[in-house]
Formats: C-alpha cells, sequence, structure tokens
C-alpha cells in the first residue's frame, strides 16, 4: 500500500524543502501547486505495479480546506496533469492508474465539471 502525504513548511522559517506559494502572486501559487502536484502522481506511478491494473488513486481537493485555495484552480490543475503525459510517456499519465477517485466531504461538482472537458 502507498500514500503520499504532502505540506507546507512549518517551520516558520521558510527555509523547508517547500516554500509556500505567494498568496498576491497567483501565478506563483499555481505554478508551485501544479509542481507540488505532479511530484505527487508521479510518485504514485512510481509505486504501481505492472501497467497499473487493479491500481486505484485517491485525489481529493487539496489545499482547499485550512489553506483556502480555490476550488476551480485545484480541479483545473489536476485536470491537466492527469491529461498530460509525465516524463517520457506518449499516454496521459491517468492511464497509468485503472481507477482514479477523488474523494472528499465536500461537494466536488467542481470536480466533474472540470473532468468533463
Amino acid at each position: 500500500m502507498f500514500f503520499s502525504l504532502l505540506g507546507y513548511d512549518i517551520s516558520g522559517t521558510g527555509e523547508g524543502l517547500y516554500k509556500p506559494p505567494s498568496r498576491e502572486k497567483p501565478e506563483d501559487l499555481q505554478a508551485r501547486t501544479y509542481q507540488k502536484f505532479q511530484a505527487i502522481i508521479a510518485s504514485a506511478v512510481a509505486n504501481t505495479e505492472g501497467n497499473g491494473k487493479d491500481t486505484y488513486l485517491l485525489l481529493g481537493p487539496i489545499g482547499t480546506g485550512a489553506f483556502a485555495n480555490d476550488m476551480q484552480m485545484i480541479a483545473e490543475i489536476f485536470r491537466k496533469i492527469l491529461n498530460d503525459p509525465l516524463m517520457d510517456s506518449k499516454k496521459s499519465i491517468r492511464y497509468a492508474f485503472d481507477q482514479i477517485w477523488f474523494v472528499s466531504i465536500d461537494k466536488l461538482d467542481v470536480f466533474v465539471k472540470e473532468f468533463k472537458k
């Protein structure tokens, strides 16, 4: 079983492994969030067996709770990452998994709409 966790630098110094993005620069926030989510998906792919059959990827609206990120932005980032090839792959990275589920206690209508695109 594989779990991937993410978080911000909680040291308070801003010198940790991950520097929190600037709220004043939406493009910075989006770019850093994209990089972080891409790393999460890449580590999940690296931990799949074989062709991904019977492999489930469970995701959620990461960062939309306590960090108050825009759910639409998060949905767009996940849609882009999952539909683009990763590294040298020829197909969308979503094909590395048998099923991808978004789970949350919140409504995920934004994700449903975004992934229908």
